[in-house]
């Protein structure tokens, strides 16, 4: 099997430099913010230095690289910060209009767009998903296991189950959705299960 073309250096949309700032600042303090940015590499810091504009897209490696710098050093477990901060992406990003359309629609109408969803922020890898049954979802995201292509582990284990929960919650059907494989474990591609009560 040929392997799809990714690029040799994945990006990352400018809006979740962004994000993490605002939410680095807004729970953590503008002292935590300069602690953790010291700790990245220095191209890392000096995106920083000028404006990112949320439509932009920079390199995933540095997003890999503010993310394990700042978690690193915030929280004993990196991924409990992570997991918070994609929730909170979750309800920034939703916005009223989908928010509606959320309202309307059904938990499934948003898992059929996982793939969507996931190239609104990073330009390599793919998304896709499948119904096991009524309230359970398979999903899962195929791509390089590689920090300097595509989103890394702490991203992919804890980016989209909390972004794609507070989906589920804004349908009106809350549930759960679990990062049960992961690609930086060896394995062929992650996959998460969404669950919920219909």
């Amino acid at each position: 099997m040929v392997p799809p073309p990714y690029p040799p250096h994945g990006r990352a949309k400018g809006l979740l430099f962004n994000y993490l700032h605002e939410w680095v600042i807004d729970n953590h303090g503008e002292d935590a913010w300069k602690r953790g940015l010291a700790r990245a590499q220095p191209g890392e810091r000096a995106l920083y230095d000028g404006l990112i504009l949320a439509s932009s897209w920079q390199p995933v490696a540095a997003w890999n690289g503010v993310c394990s710098a700042f978690f690193g050093m915030q929280y004993p477990d990196p991924n409990t910060g992570m997991r918070q901060f994609c929730s909170y992406l979750g309800d920034r990003e939703l916005t009223s209009l989908v928010k509606m359309v959320l309202k309307l629609g059904s938990p499934e109408f948003m898992l059929k767009r996982t793939g969507f969803l996931w190239g609104r922020y990073f330009d390599t890898g793919k998304f896709g998903a499948e119904e096991v049954g009524p309230g359970h979802w398979r999903l899962w995201l195929e791509g390089p296991a590689d920090d300097q292509t595509t989103a890394g582990a702490l991203t992919c284990s804890n980016g989209p189950g909390p972004w794609l929960e507070r989906g589920l919650a804004l349908s009106g059907n809350g549930g759960t959705v679990r990062h049960v494989r992961c690609r930086y474990q060896g394995l062929d591609r992650c996959e998460l299960e969404a669950r919920w009560t219909k």
